[in-house]
């Protein structure tokens, strides 16, 4: 079975905005995508439960769809081999549609599979290792912009949307799940996560 996992790293990003180009990718092999695993959390966690579902799911042999590899994984490279791990343990592979030679993954050529595999893990850890490069340069060059901000007086910080927040909290009060809650206000585990933990606190 194919699964899809699309990921952005925030509320004001649309997770969903690769789903047409996935089902095109798996409509030119004549496959069908089983589901979708949909989540805004930074890829930068090892820790999220869409992708956790989607593990949990999976069964030898299937497929783990993704448009690029920093939508799978920003981790740290320890974190990114820990989470290759879980994959391979359930006999996942993953697939990357601007990765070519992970596309073989769609082949039934045993000797094929056998012959590329040491290369695709090749390339993934490359890719793997550019994605969080690249994220490391972006919140380097954002903490550089915040301090000259700051230095010039025009910080402000990040506005927090209160009225989510509020409709989280209220929800909280109530007894509802997170899935609940998120499904509701539209928003990410991790705001729930964060709201709940302010609730404890008395915050």
């Amino acid at each position: 079975m194919i699964r899809a996992y699309l990921r952005a790293s925030t509320d004001k990003q649309d997770a969903l905005r690769a789903k047409q180009e996935i089902r095109e990718f798996v409509n030119s092999f004549s496959e069908k995508v089983a589901g979708y695993y949909v989540e805004n959390i930074s890829g930068t966690k090892l820790e999220r439960p869409e992708l956790s579902r989607l593990i949990e799911d999976s069964e030898k042999g299937d497929i783990l769809l993704v448009e690029k590899l920093d939508r799978l994984t920003r981790l740290p490279y320890e974190s990114w081999k820990t989470l290759q791990r879980q994959l391979e343990e359930r006999g996942i592979q993953i697939v990357v549609i601007d990765n070519q030679i992970t596309h073989k993954a769609f082949s039934n050529d045993v000797q094929d599979s056998f012959i590329t595999k040491a290369l695709t893990a090749f390339m993934l850890d490359l890719a793997a290792g550019m994605a969080r490069d690249d994220y490391e340069t972006r919140a380097k060059r954002q903490k550089q912009g915040i301090e000259r901000a700051k230095a010039s007086g025009k910080y402000k910080g990040r506005k927090k949307d209160e009225a989510k927040r509020e409709k989280v909290r209220e929800l909280l009060k109530l007894g509802q799940t997170y899935t609940f809650i998120q499904d509701t206000v539209g928003c990410s585990p991790y705001l729930v996560q964060q709201v709940s933990r302010e609730l404890k606190s008395g915050a």
